[in-house]
């Protein structure tokens, strides 16, 4: 029998008089396999407190069959133990057990077999359950933060981003999505790329995202040029550098949050199993093949008319501005089933567009300039369930990824923005029937992995023309109202990586503790190249005259007007590879002879070597925890965590330097004669990011948290301070007068420090009815760096305008815009109404205002050298609410019909953004509306 908690179906069976031997638990895939241990201390007690104790700790709900006793004691839970080993342990002794479906802990009464041998099946009625609470992890896990399922759905908008499931975490800062720093563009809307997260003072690309365990990180940078511009051109921009890859995006594969299970983020006392990072790791779990046959089918819109926008109030906005037009569509099915025994498959396919509309000025008489988005996520899961425990798993995920772009003021500028990826592998989990040496329990997960991504830019055209318009006669006469007019673009740019990986892990029981040993080997191969040459063609001179000597000359027209400049942009392949190798190890001990409580010491170390700048690399990780006989456990911890986003350096210097090259036209009679051979005039800059002897940057970690139940309420408060030192950090030195070469060293370095209060809380139900899982934090933090980006120079060499002096700009302390907020407070409440049909989830957050320095969009020049002028500022203090409903119009025995919909923004509040009169909205409230079919 069918029936859903909290929207996800479950089917139950049980076999034999003890049932819970063969149950596999659904959680046992996480990647994180040391936080998948928690640390217990519950007395003896009925079974209904016990297991409302194990979810808030494990973020897992529970349900049960109707008239199972729930009053009844459980048995007594202290020690280090996964979530099976812990229910296996409660139920013991009892006549109930339990199965863990799709990430819920349905209890189940014990039955006996008939005489038959025939299998007897339960029959399922949730009886009572409890709302899936955010699990705020203590102990050796006080960085992780989980989220279910249920909560994943119940807080991620329509955009359908899970990433977005993130942003009421402390230690986590963003930019909110549809907003661009200069405000709301049509540009920013189009673009479905997955929100980038700032994690613990780390940047954007300074993160190990990973699904199922697999790592799904871009190496090779996210900065579209040197001068660390905006990695997507902005609506008014009528030109872009032809060497800008823009699109760029720190995952290699965008996921979707419909097939997810679980998702987790670590910002803090990080396992050795994961190297890599700067700033945080992100986990996310597919969701396994269901044991019964399901599917969905789900669409979801949204769009301009459906949303609000605020606009400049300062001074009058440019009568060119147009609020951005935009709409936006998803759609997508899911499939899931048993295709024979013990094997399942799931399989899903969904699709995200987004289409806009900007306008251009008088100068191009106002034409409107249409294009598209697509964003693709097909999924495909097989999966071997053995009874002995043994788990074959392999999956394939393919995301390609297309956004258009084109010039409003620039004709034949259409250009295709891409970001495909795929990412599959092969993975073994087994338990190991060995004892001894003090070993028990032991359990290998290894897998065989293959990512490979290309982002590019693609353009029909490679060549763009400077025309005089305006001259009489001439047939550019009325292409535009400027003097000037711009046709053509710059061709192709593209961008591969490969990543080939094996990862082992041999996790149990060795000596009373818990004990980690593992293997993470990579070869990356990355490409960058340009197929063809491209050519800018300026200097135009018109003429009556002119005489073309080549009838194919693409900048020349008889009569009328030629181009006697051109910028070539020489086309080039450049390829680099290289090996990373990673040996890791973590024993937990617990020591209870000590007195009111007990001790847990967790040493780790993670030994890494890779062959791009030759180094190995030692990173220790330690971390003690005492847990008090009054549920308070106290945390310190020290890490050192190793960078690896490094590959973009060499990729930089494969690209070859510009050249300018001239003609002038030879006189015969009144006719001026010109030819298509082209004289070397001068060369560009030619970027060569070198450096012998680099160091890996790293960053060294210390950190605090206490643990403990909230006197009169309950629920999980948590306390953390981190504070972290960025150290041999890549900055980039000037060699030469003319910045011509550049050299990288290790003098970058930066700083980060927060502090935080937690609190999670699951209710099991109030007068009405109702269910709900509520968190709230608060946190103040300080973010300090030398260089936001490793292509800018270093602070000796770097100086800005302030205050009426040139100053360096470390000494400003520039913040960062939305990535730099101070004192900030999250809250978050899921809920659950009318038998679980209408489900709602609200998502908070208030920061305080706080003063700033920011880029005037002016410059001076002193004593021949042009500065940015920088001036104070002040971000006003902003509370921000997004929302979710959900509601069952139709429940039937096979089916169940959901209306969705979504409000981002729901108090309508414009963001701190520099905006100008040519630019002058920031987004307010957007609505979404879908419909979802589940059977």
């Amino acid at each position: 029998m069918l029936i859903a908690i909290f929207g996800v179906s479950a089917h139950a069976q049980q076999s034999g008089p003890a049932a819970n031997t063969g149950v596999t638990p659904e959680t046992e895939n996480t990647p994180a396999i040391i936080v998948t241990k928690y640390p217990f201390d519950i007395p003896a007690q009925p079974l209904m407190q016990a297991l409302e104790k194990i979810s808030e700790l494990t973020g897992h709900p529970f349900s049960a069959v109707d008239g199972v006793n729930l009053a009844q004691d459980g048995n007594a839970l202290s020690g280090t133990f996964d979530l099976q080993s812990a229910l296996q342990a409660l139920f013991d002794g009892t006549d109930l057990t339990f199965s863990l479906i799709n990430g819920q802990i349905v209890v189940l009464e014990r039955y006996a077999p008939e005489t038959n041998d025939e299998t007897m099946t339960a029959p399922i009625v949730v009886q009572a359950s409890r709302a899936p609470g955010v699990a705020l992890g203590s102990g050796s896990a006080s960085g992780s933060t989980v989220y279910s399922s249920e909560l994943i759905k119940g807080f991620v908008q329509g955009n359908n981003d899970p990433n977005m499931i993130f942003r009421a975490n402390p230690n986590v800062q963003y930019v909110a999505p549809g907003q661009r720093d200069d405000g709301a563009s049509a540009t920013a809307e189009q673009d479905l790329r997955p929100q980038t997260l700032s994690i613990s003072g780390g940047a954007i690309d300074q993160n190990n995202i990973r699904l199922d365990g697999i790592g799904i990180n871009s190496i090779g940078g996210t900065d579209s040029s040197y001068n660390g511009e905006s990695n997507l051109p902005d609506d008014d921009k009528s030109s872009i550098n032809a060497d800008d890859l823009y699109g760029l995006h720190p995952q290699s594969v965008y996921v979707s949050a419909s097939i997810l299970e679980q998702a987790e983020i670590l910002d803090s006392n990080v396992s050795a199993k994961y190297g890599g990072f700067q700033g945080g790791v992100i986990n996310y779990t597919v969701m396994d093949p269901s044991d019964t046959p399901t599917f969905s089918a789900n669409i979801s819109r949204a769009g301009s008319n459906w949303t609000d926008y605020h606009l400049k109030s300062e001074d009058t906005p440019d009568t060119e501005a147009r609020e951005p037009r935009f709409s936006r569509l998803n759609f997508g099915s899911h499939a899931s089933g048993p295709v024979a025994e013990n094997w399942g498959l799931l399989l899903s396919a969904e699709r995200k567009t987004a289409e806009t509309t900007k306008t251009a000025g008088d100068d191009y008489f106002g034409r409107q300039v249409t294009t598209q988005s697509e964003a693709d996520n097909i999924l495909g899961k097989l999966q071997f369930k053995g009874d002995n425990g043994v788990k074959l798993t392999t999956q394939i995920i393919y995301a390609p990824y297309t956004q258009e772009w084109a010039a409003t003021e620039n004709y034949n500028s259409e250009m295709d923005i891409t970001g495909d990826g795929v990412s599959t592998y092969v993975g073994l989990e087994t338990p190991i029937d060995y004892e001894g040496f003090g070993f028990s329990n032991l359990k290998l997960d290894t897998k065989l992995s293959f990512n490979t991504s290309q982002n590019a830019r693609e353009s029909e055209s490679n060549i763009r023309r400077q025309i005089r318009s305006g001259v009489a006669g001439s047939k550019y006469e009325n292409l535009c109202g400027a003097t000037n007019c711009y046709d053509g673009w710059y061709g192709d740019l593209s961008q591969t990586e490969q990543d080939l990986g094996y990862t082992a892990d041999l996790t149990g029981d060795l000596w009373g503790g818990d004990v980690l040993v593992g293997a993470d080997l990579h070869t990356i191969r990355a490409n960058r190249r340009r197929p063809e040459d491209v050519f800018y063609y300026y200097s135009t001179s018109v003429n009556s005259n002119i005489v073309c000597a080549d009838a194919d000359d693409v900048a020349c027209d008889d009569g009328d007007q030629v181009s006697r400049r051109r910028v070539k942009y020489n086309s080039f392949s450049g390829t680099t590879s290289f090996a990373t190798g990673a040996l890791y190890a973590e024993y937990g001990m617990l020591f209870d002879a000590v007195p009111f409580g007990e001790l847990e010491v967790r040493p780790g170390l993670r030994l890494e070597r890779e062959t791009f700048l030759g180094n190995t690399n030692l990173a220790p990780r330690f971390n003690a925890t005492y847990y008090t006989d009054w549920d308070i456990s106290f945390t310190a911890g020290w890490n050192r965590y190793y960078s690896a986003n490094m590959l973009s350096y060499a990729l930089r210097d494969a690209t070859p330097a510009t050249t300018v090259e001239s003609r002038t036209g030879t006189t015969s009679g009144t006719d001026i004669i010109y030819s298509d051979d082209w004289s070397y005039l001068s060369s560009g800059t030619k970027y060569n990011f070198s450096g012998a002897g680099l160091k890996t940057p790293f960053t060294d970690e210390r950190t605090a948290a206490v643990s403990f139940p909230l006197p009169f309420l309950g629920g999980t408060t948590r306390l953390k301070w981190i504070e972290r030192e960025g150290k041999d950090q890549f900055a980039r030195d000037s060699t030469d007068s003319s910045l011509s070469t550049y050299t990288l060293s290790n003098d970058g370095s930066s700083s980060y420090s927060s502090y935080s209060v937690e609190w999670s809380k699951q209710i099991g139900g109030d007068p009405w009815g109702g269910r709900h899982a509520f968190s709230i934090n608060g946190q103040y933090s300080e973010r300090r760096t030398s260089n936001n980006t490793y292509y800018v120079t270093s602070d000796e060499d770097e100086g800005v305008y302030y205050k009426g002096n040139v100053i360096q700009t470390m000494d400003l302390n520039v913040l960062t815009g939305n990535l730099d907020e101070p004192i900030m407070f999250n809250a978050t409440l899921y809920s659950s109404y009318l038998d679980d049909s209408l489900r709602t989830g609200l998502t908070g957050r208030y920061t305080m205002g706080y003063d700033t320095i920011k880029d005037s969009g002016s410059n001076i020049t002193v004593d021949g050298e042009s500065y940015d002028i920088y001036e104070d500022g002040y971000n006003k203090a902003r509370f921000d609410l997004d929302m979710t409903l959900d509601y069952d119009v139709i429940r039937e025995e096979h089916g169940v019909l959901t209306l969705n919909a979504s409000i981002d923004n729901v108090l309508n509040r414009g963001g701190n953004h520099t905006l100008s009169s040519a630019n002058p909205y920031r987004k307010g409230r957007t609505f979404w509306l879908g419909l979802t079919y589940t059977y």
